[in-house]
């Protein structure tokens, strides 16, 4: 339940980082732009797998578990 809770948060926090970059685009970055800067090096690379690793395995794969 507070997974859930804070998986939903979290998704809201992102919803409303990337609308206050498109209503002020000098100032806010957007998340896509964000995580493309990040993408351009090695370690960012890394950053980013790692955290599609967390993602992956405890939003789809835990919740898709019987029982759990």
């Amino acid at each position: 339940m507070l997974g859930t809770f804070l998986w939903s948060a979290l998704l809201v926090l992102c919803a409303l980082i990337e609308l206050s970059a498109r209503v002020r685009p000098k100032r806010i970055s957007t998340l896509s732009r964000s995580v493309s800067m990040l993408a351009t090096r090695i370690p960012g690379r890394t950053l980013l797998v790692l955290l599609w690793v967390f993602v992956g395995l405890h939003l789809f794969a835990r919740y898709t578990l019987p029982n759990h």
